[in-house]
């Protein structure tokens, strides 16, 4: 795998190109939006040929899914880790804080997230329903019922009170993502956990 030189100053590790053009592309749409985003532009910020980018996405299209995998399982993997690393009746406390602190941390994750048509969540009168591919929001679904479970809330009561904690935990992830809002303590993950176990889950 014959690399051209990038004016001495190769910006990634070469043998992982792949996973440079999605971060580098997820955010190049963070600064720039979506509508002019170009393989050529994700290219020329990581500093190699359009060629080279070509070789792993063959169109926009191809790029924009693999950038989709590639938040959709990081972030699965961040609220597995909080079901696994908790009891059942803290488990949704958890998850809440875990997805505040990952998109406190990954911010140009967020918006290319909850903006693409593959989510296909449904809000219906009894249940809540997403499309398949999106992991992420069944680990978070199922463990917050299943902790909602564990305090005994009324199966009539879930879908509510599931998106009174998903619109909690939701918002608080935007607000940590907006430039015009400053968390003076800075500490995210624990007011999400303040606010979830004395305001929310009671």
């Amino acid at each position: 795998d014959m690399n051209t030189d990038t004016g001495g100053k190769p910006p990634y590790h070469f043998g992982n190109l792949k996973e440079t053009l999605i971060e580098q592309g997820l955010e190049l749409i963070h600064e720039e939006g979506i509508e002019k985003f170009s393989l050529r532009k994700v290219a020329k910020k990581v500093g190699v040929s359009a060629a080279a980018c070509y070789n792993h996405f063959g169109n926009i299209d191809e790029l924009l899914e693999g950038m989709y995998g590639y938040v959709v399982r990081r972030f699965t993997a961040v609220l597995e880790q909080a079901v696994e690393d908790n009891p059942c009746h803290y488990v949704a406390i958890s998850m809440g804080v875990a997805y505040v602190e990952f998109f406190a941390k990954y911010p140009h994750y967020f918006n290319f997230l909850f903006d693409s048509e593959y989510l296909g969540i449904q809000i219906k009168e009894t249940e809540i329903t997403w499309n398949r591919s999106f992991t992420p929001f069944e680990v978070f679904v199922n463990g917050a019922k299943r902790g909602m479970r564990e305090l005994g809330i009324d199966e009539k009561e879930l879908r509510d009170d599931l998106l009174v904690m998903w619109a909690t935990v939701h918002g608080l992830a935007a607000m940590a993502n907006m430039k015009g809002i400053q968390y003076e303590n800075g500490d995210w993950g624990a007011l999400t956990e303040r606010i979830l176990l004395n305001k929310v889950m009671l």
